[in-house]
């Protein structure tokens, strides 16, 4: 057991009646052991009928009688937990754990209360505290892979997971949480999947779910799991879909049944429902984080008029449910005044949303606002070109603020709500390019080439969850392969099934075998007349580069490619060509051949 942990969170206190009961409150007499004996029966049978009201009534009496008795604790803390006082049934928790450190379930909705509030660390501290008396117990296995998850470690997360799926090969919550890993790392499930045997079971649990929806609907729990489940899957992401419209009017809302339907929705470019969702849904509970986040993303990618409160909101929630990414030494800064000091602008996004984010520091400096830099390596010499920081932080893993005399710490996207930036503020971005004399043979090879030289990235990573929603399909290189005139580049580094085919086909020069980072690839890019690239990293980078760029955006509704009405929010070069269903790319392909011919002749003649 993790004791330096209870040490941490309860130094000082000892077991302190004064959190568990107000100053005044009036104690009774402690009940003799089999009278307390039966009325402890009494409460977990409440719990155990559902009856959480009953049971909280009752144990909170039975608190002020014997309050240093460990079960008693524990049975006031679960109770509350149960009726979602999340916050005050904690230290009764606390106290049971203190008295009673071998309680595994009272570490657990410990654990589920911590987690609750938001204390992630603590909550997976607690958790682990109940898996070393209590190893081989699914909802505490299936807990500690959310926890993990949610903290970025993701094999931690799949590990827990698949030990609490080998206890029972038909359970849901462990497939859901394995599903729930590939949305938050974008990667697909099976590589977090340690048995081949998942996938089977998998579809046997959807299988069961479908037809027991069919016959009698599901349970909130359920309808989650397998909304969740089936919106991973290609053949059956319309069946999500499906039932994410039914589920919009389930009743009692669930939190996470919300996240899912606004997901699903999201993704199948269902705008205006998802936004009405997101709102109804905020509406009810706008403290809440599972309702926020849909409401700032939805706010965010239609230009509503609360775009500044929704950058905010972005910020807020994100450094406070992501401490791996943020450093928690120093407070996220909210445009307050800062005098001399020094703040920490860092990357916690991907390489496309930083490139993206590059156009706010020049904005932050000519304010006179002190500020160092920090991204992750691969971007880190094309990041120094961006003007105003006093120094680049070249560390490859998330630096310490105080270590470098910065007094607060915020991303990019943060600047937006911290200076109040207004939309037309950010449509003119600074080009920032690579050095001149950064990799001059692959310049010159590229240069070489005759005719109009296009770039190209027709697909992602295959190993992405959503991989099928944002690449294109083989009749697309097909098209591209029939236009006269073009040298294609390649830009991909993904091992794409058919990339050799593709290369092939269109003849392409790939030089990323010899690319060492995005100042490489910009210095690539620098020399082609134009590119054409799924909705990637690349894109952002060419848009950067004030390239002619022609972007084939999947149906999600994502701020990076469109606000509102607005197709071209951020690189003025872009042409936005959306794919008209998830995964069908018809229209986009009828639509781009003749730009690209157009665009060819006329760079042709020039």
């Amino acid at each position: 057991m993790n004791r330096g942990w209870f040490k941490r969170l309860m130094s000082g206190s000892g077991h302190d009646q004064g959190r568990l009961f107000g100053e005044h409150e009036v104690r009774t007499e402690p009940l003799p052991s089999d009278r307390l004996a039966e009325e402890m029966r009494q409460v977990q049978m409440d719990l155990m009928a559902g009856r959480n009201e009953a049971a909280l009534a009752r144990v909170e009496v039975l608190a002020r009688s014997n309050p240093e008795d460990p079960e008693v604790l524990a049975h006031w803390g679960i109770s509350r937990y149960l009726t979602g006082d999340t916050a005050g049934a904690i230290e009764p928790l606390m106290a049971a754990v203190r008295l009673d450190p071998e309680n595994a379930r009272a570490h657990y909705f410990l654990s589920a209360a911590l987690a609750a509030e938001n204390r992630l660390e603590d909550a997976l501290t607690a958790v682990r505290n109940a898996l070393a008396y209590a190893p081989r117990t699914q909802s505490y296995l299936v807990l500690a892979g959310n926890l993990s998850g949610r903290l970025g470690a993701a094999e931690d997360a799949a590990r827990y997971l698949n030990e609490a799926w080998d206890l029972d090969h038909d359970a849901l919550a462990p497939l859901q949480q394995l599903e729930i890993l590939a949305q938050q790392t974008l990667k697909t499930s099976t590589v977090y999947e340690h048995n081949p045997k998942i996938a089977d079971a998998r579809r046997r649990v959807i299988n069961r779910l479908l037809a027991a929806y069919r016959k009698k609907g599901l349970g909130g729990e359920q309808l989650t799991g397998l909304i969740a489940l089936l919106s991973g899957s290609r053949e059956r992401f319309s069946v999500a879909v499906e039932l994410a419209v039914t589920a919009m009017s389930f009743e009692p809302m669930r939190r996470d049944l919300a996240q899912q339907v606004f997901l699903t929705l999201w993704a199948a470019g269902e705008r205006e429902r998802a936004l009405r969702f997101a709102e109804t849904c905020y509406e009810r509970e706008p403290d809440a984080g599972a309702y926020r986040e849909p409401m700032w993303s939805a706010w965010l990618a239609t230009g509503h008029e609360q775009w500044i409160a929704a950058w905010r909101m972005w910020t807020e929630d994100l450094y406070e449910s992501k401490p791996h990414v943020y450093p928690q030494t120093a407070p996220l800064w909210d445009g307050e005044p800062v005098g001399k000091r020094k703040i920490l602008v860092l990357q916690d996004q991907g390489i496309g949303d930083t490139i993206l984010g590059f156009r706010f520091l020049p904005l932050l400096a000519a304010r006179g606002i002190r500020f160092d830099w920090w991204v992750n390596v691969p971007l880190a010499d094309l990041a120094a070109q961006v003007p105003g920081y006093e120094n680049l932080i070249r560390v490859p893993h998330l630096p310490d603020p105080l270590d470098y005399d910065c007094a607060f710490v915020v991303p990019p996207f943060g600047l937006i709500a911290a200076l109040h930036l207004r939309r037309e503020e950010m449509k003119n971005p600074p080009v920032v390019r690579p050095p001149t004399d950064r990799a001059p043979e692959l310049r010159a090879r590229v240069r070489a080439l005759p005719g109009v030289r296009i770039g190209l990235v027709y697909g992602g990573n295959p190993q992405r969850r959503d991989d099928w929603l944002r690449s294109l399909p083989w009749e697309f290189v097909e098209m591209l392969g029939r236009i006269e005139g073009v040298s294609w580049v390649n830009l991909m580094v993904d091992d794409r099934p058919d990339k050799a085919r593709a290369i092939e086909r269109l003849k392409m020069l790939d030089v990323m075998p010899e690319v060492r980072d995005f100042a490489d690839t910009a210095c690539v890019v620098e020399e082609l007349d134009a590119v054409v690239a799924v909705d990637c990293s690349v894109a952002h980078l060419a848009g950067n580069l004030a390239k002619p760029l022609w972007v084939l955006a999947p149906t999600i509704c994502d701020w990076r490619w469109q606000i509102g009405d607005d197709i071209q929010p951020w690189w003025p070069t872009a042409r936005l060509l959306r794919s008209e269903a998830p995964g069908q790319w018809k229209r986009p392909q009828a639509e781009i051949e003749p730009q690209l011919r157009a665009f060819v002749r006329d760079r042709s003649s020039d």
